[in-house]
């Protein structure tokens, strides 16, 4: 009876070799030369440690839709920081007070807005929202160039804060308003960057 040789691993130079070998099998070059010019352009010229600026907004793009996902949107550029507008009108649209970002229209595109209906809340203004599964989701003066955002439709609110109370003579009873931002007893005019 023949003794078997033991199987031993390849080691050093050999193993190198048997590895080398088994990925030029597999890999296919693309047979392109890059020249040194080619090699110049793809380097990176920029400080890869350096961190994004979070004041820079306009380059952001932000995403949100309705509950069910028949309004979809994407706003490029700058939010407006969130107000809160405690009229009649949101108490009764949203079910609470109402916390509200805006954008410039032309800022906003609709990836989806088969759900997307308006309703005429006044002489002044129009609210849109899902028909589908009753989302209250924007707020537009008619004839103006902003739209208001409803924050919670926003898939993310980073870097967004609030920064004052409109309406607040509207306020219902059941709630208080205790923090130490700008209440207005009605519009704010203006004052809370651009909620006239």
């Amino acid at each position: 009876m023949s003794k078997s040789k033991k199987h031993t691993p390849a080691l050093g130079a050999d193993y190198s070799a048997k590895m080398k070998s088994r990925y030029a099998e597999k890999v296919k070059p693309s047979g392109k030369i890059y020249t040194k010019a080619d090699r110049r352009d793809n380097r990176v010229v920029e400080n890869m440690t350096k961190e994004l600026n979070p004041d820079k907004k306009e380059d952001m793009t932000t995403q949100g839709g309705c509950l069910c996902g028949a309004v979809r949107f994407k706003i490029n550029g700058k939010l407006r920081p969130i107000i809160n507008c405690h009229c009649g009108q949101c108490l009764h649209t949203h079910g609470h007070y109402a916390a509200y970002s805006a954008v410039e229209k032309n800022n906003i595109q609709f990836v989806s807005d088969s759900g997307l209906k308006w309703f005429r809340s006044s002489n002044e203004a129009r609210r849109g929202f899902c028909q589908e599964c009753g989302a209250s989701l924007f707020w537009e003066r008619i004839g103006e160039n902003k739209l208001s955002v409803a924050a919670g439709m926003l898939d993310s609110v980073q870097g967004i804060k609030t920064i004052g109370h409109i309406f607040i003579a509207d306020k219902a009873d059941y709630y208080e308003i205790d923090d130490d931002l700008p209440k207005y007893t009605q519009s704010s005019k203006g004052e809370l960057e651009g909620d006239s």
